[in-house]
């Protein structure tokens, strides 16, 4: 069974290897320093710095001691943006079966959902948070609200189904 978030190589890549260089964000980086501390193949990792590099989130100096420097105030760079960079817009997009199209789609609404929650995640997130979990083990919690009908909630959508008394 498929994981219910599965990121693209290159979005994973790409925020191990910004977390890499914004924890010395005064200090430039080869490709080679960045590859050999992420224990990752060069290449891939070059055009995923290139990428980057062409958001600004880092900024590539040339000549003897150059590479990759942060480029961004940490505190100030939601996640949300780094992650659509990296991985493209993070968009609802229902179950994805041809015949849910236009319709109502018990599956395609909870994926839905699971999509806007991490957004108010990322949104809520900054790189400075991710770089605080390495340094100081921060704990990640994603808040979903479940509405439990054992505990007496009803859903919005269901109101119409509950016993009068």
């Amino acid at each position: 069974m498929n994981p219910i978030v599965d990121l693209p190589e290159p979005l994973i890549l790409g925020l191990h290897a910004l977390g890499y260089i914004a924890r010395e964000p005064g200090k430039c980086f080869t490709t080679q320093q960045v590859a050999a501390g992420l224990e990752t193949p060069e290449p891939h990792l070059s055009k995923v710095l290139q990428r980057l590099n062409k958001s600004e989130l880092i900024k590539s100096v040339r000549g003897p001691g150059g590479g990759y420097k942060l480029n961004c105030v940490p505190k100030e760079t939601p996640l949300r943006v780094v992650f659509e960079v990296l991985g493209g817009a993070f968009t609802p997009r229902g179950c994805g079966m041809d015949g849910c199209k236009g319709k109502p789609c018990f599956i395609g609404d909870m994926l839905d959902e699971l999509t806007m929650a991490f957004i108010r995640y990322l949104e809520s997130r900054t790189l400075e948070d991710f770089i605080k979990y390495y340094d100081e083990k921060i704990q990640v919690e994603i808040e979903i609200s479940v509405i439990t009908p054992s505990l007496g909630q009803t859903h919005p959508n269901f109101a119409h189904l509950k016993k009068k008394s």
